[in-house]
């Protein structure tokens, strides 16, 4: 009996451990599907696409589709991203995908595709919806989440992707484009820029679009255009012509084509361009109050300076610049060649730490800039970033007498010393420079760069790997060697307008051009009074313009104003440390005016479910207006809205690219495109 009794409890025991071992298994199986993040076109020096845990255990997720439509028009760029994917697995999965973010971009529209119909997104604050997103899920409910990752990224979360099926997203952005010297670009950002080490050391990447890949932009422009390139696709991008400022780009890959690097559209005004005041307005109705866009394109005589000056370069080596050293060496060799030689440089280079690699000023002779040009090549990359004492050795030994150009080249970022942005803020004060900020990849720390660039007067710009720094930093020597417009402000009057941004103009450099958005409360005529001083002589350009009260064609303004104006309020929250006000500020306009922000995401579920949530509809009926809007647009060409026509408020030709023997930026554009094809294929052989 004693026998038989213990067979028993050895069998109870052997099948309560079998099946604690199967509950085991099942309970690692959900925790393994619940954490298989899986999508992301994310950072900039590695590559976009899908985006896997090292450690997974299910085959990656299908990019079978990628298809961008791009429309550059009226001072901005609409960029709508359609992507499918496949999910090989039999089971059901979540998945992450996350978009580089472009400067200045408003995430305006994502959509997700349930039961073959689109649905649209709403914004709510960032905590409601990153709880509504977890509880529909859960209920094992088809929902999508798009949430900003601070300056880096847009990350897009959606559940579930269907065993052995197909999941279809798309999203739409909004971005301001400005000419420069009568040049305009555009990038759509591919390259993974490398600056999320968490991120690297979690995930792999498979960039790979097994099917098709589509980019298709239509540009219109209401002065006539000499040149549109795409540098790197000269050979597989099809540039046409379809009418007088109208061109389109068609870029097409099947099969196997993979994104890992940016796409970068040039364009050229015509050397004959105005000088002009362009009113980019929205207006619903008679009643209501309109939005508006003034770009101010200056003709000032801004006449060349001839003494020498002093050039600072602070370049980064950290190890996040991988993949970029080669690029950044070799645009500054090609700057410092084109000096005079009354100028004098010094570089400064720096990772964790900061090095003179001039050991000082020295004057810009063939001697030695050979001999620094040798040293630049044998630049390598090294640890942490430590931006802070890279300027901060930069600013050292600055000659009051001279004037001092600082270029400073970075991925924009900082992990390691000062970080705060009042630490850049106090190390900057009381010294007379002008910084000009040349940020290589994306994922960058725009916020920063531009606090930087405001701080002196500068300007912060984006580089990508495939693009040129040596005509970016020669565009910028073109600024540095002509007078500049000092304490430049702007009056309008007999319109009432408010909520204007920026607040504060500060310098205008020569060849740049100037944007503003507001409000204004009714349509009619009013006066505009440009002030500004050239070399200490107070200038004074007045014309006369009109607001209309009714104008429906560009309902974007609203939202582009909106983001404007969130982007200023969180530069005082990241001097100034968040408050309840600030933050409630950014919640109000982010939900308003439907914008994933900071403190705001947009959360798509299946259509009966946002009335059960209490979200009101307000994003689909904006996307309905904006959409039509641009279906309207779509089939007529450029509008022309300069409004300076009668009275023209400058009495010379804008600055541009070309215009004889003597103009300085004479053949610049050449270098500005063609150097840049050639570095991407150089860059392209050092990477394979």
């Amino acid at each position: 009996m004693q026998k038989r009794a213990a067979m028993e409890n050895e069998a109870r025991n052997t099948d309560q451990k079998e099946r604690r071992i199967s509950m085991m298994k099942k309970i690692a199986l959900i925790i393994s599907l619940i954490s298989m993040l899986l999508l992301s076109i994310s950072n900039i020096c590695r590559a976009t696409g899908l985006m896997t845990p090292k450690n997974g255990d299910y085959p990656r997720l299908a990019m079978e589709e990628h298809h961008v439509n791009i429309t550059i028009n009226n001072g901005y760029a609409v960029t709508e991203v359609d992507q499918v994917f496949h999910n090989p697995n039999d089971v059901d999965l979540e998945a992450i995908y996350s978009f580089p973010l472009p400067k200045d971009a408003s995430l305006s529209e994502l959509s997700l595709w349930i039961d073959g119909q689109e649905v649209t997104g709403e914004v709510v604050e960032k905590e409601k919806a990153r709880k509504i997103y977890e509880e529909e899920k859960k209920a094992g409910r088809d929902t999508a989440l798009a949430e900003k990752d601070d300056y880096r990224t847009f990350d897009v979360y959606v559940y579930p992707v269907r065993a052995n099926d197909r999941t279809r997203v798309r999203l739409l952005y909004y971005q301001p484009v400005k000419l420069d010297t009568g040049i305009g670009r555009y990038v759509y950002p591919l390259e993974e820029g490398g600056v999320d080490e968490i991120r690297e050391a979690f995930w792999t990447s498979n960039p790979k679009v097994e099917s098709a890949f589509s980019l298709n932009l239509t540009l219109k422009s209401a002065y006539p255009l000499d040149d549109v390139r795409v540098p790197g696709h000269e050979t597989d991008a099809v540039v046409t012509m379809v009418e007088e400022g109208v061109y389109t780009v068609a870029l097409e890959k099947q099969e196997g084509y993979e994104l890992v690097r940016d796409f970068v559209l040039y364009y050229k005004l015509a050397d004959d361009s105005p000088a002009r005041i362009e009113l980019i307005p929205y207006k619903e109705e008679t009643g209501k109050p309109g939005t508006f866009l003034l770009l101010v394109t200056p003709g000032v005589d801004l006449r060349p300076i001839t003494e020498g000056s002093d050039w600072v370069f602070v370049l980064d080596r950290s190890g996040s610049m991988s993949g970029k050293i080669n690029t950044l060496a070799e645009g500054v060799t090609k700057a410092i060649q084109r000096m005079n030689p009354e100028d004098r440089f010094r570089i400064v280079t720096f990772d964790n730490k900061a090095s003179n690699l001039t050991k000082g000023y020295i004057p810009a002779t063939a001697e030695n800039v050979e001999r620094i040009t040798e040293k630049l090549t044998r630049l390598n990359t090294g640890n942490s970033t430590n931006l802070y004492e890279g300027i901060k050795l930069g600013l050292k030994g600055l000659d009051s007498d001279r004037t001092t150009t600082f270029i400073l080249v970075t991925d924009g970022v900082t992990n390691t010393g000062r970080i705060k942005h009042r630490d850049f803020v106090e190390l900057l004060k009381g010294h007379d420079l002008r910084c000009f900020i040349y940020v290589m990849g994306n994922s960058a720390n725009w916020p920063l760069m531009e606090r930087i660039a405001d701080e002196t007067n500068g300007i912060a710009t984006a580089v990508s790997n495939d693009d040129d720094i040596i005509g970016r930093i020669l565009l910028a020597k073109s600024k540095i060697t002509h007078e500049a417009m000092h304490s430049a402000s702007f009056e309008i009057d007999g319109v009432r307008t408010y909520d204007v941004t920026p607040k504060e103009i500060g310098n205008l450099y020569r060849g740049e051009q100037l944007a503003l958005f507001g409000h204004y409360a009714h349509g009619g005529s009013a006066r505009v009074t440009f002030t500004a001083k050239i070399s200490g002589d107070e200038k004074t350009y007045v014309t006369d313009i009109e607001f209309p009260d009714v104008d429906t064609d560009n309902p974007e303004i609203e939202r582009l104003w909106a983001y404007a104006t969130i982007e200023d309020i969180m530069q005082t929250i990241r001097y100034e440390g968040k408050s309840k006000e600030l933050r409630s500020a950014v919640v109000d306009m982010g939900t308003q005016y439907s914008l994933v922000t900071d403190y705001t995401s947009m959360i798509v579920v299946m259509p009966e479910r946002f009335e059960e949530l209490g979200i009101a509809r307000n994003n689909k009926d904006r996307i309905s207006r904006e959409r039509a809007a641009r279906e309207e647009r779509s089939s007529s060409g450029p509008r022309n809205y300069r409004v300076d026509r009668s009275r023209p408020m400058f009495n010379r030709s804008a600055p541009r690219i070309g215009g004889g023997a003597l103009d300085p930026l004479t053949a610049l554009y050449s270098v500005l495109i063609g150097s840049s094809a050639l570095l991407a294929a150089r860059n392209r052989k050092r990477r394979g």
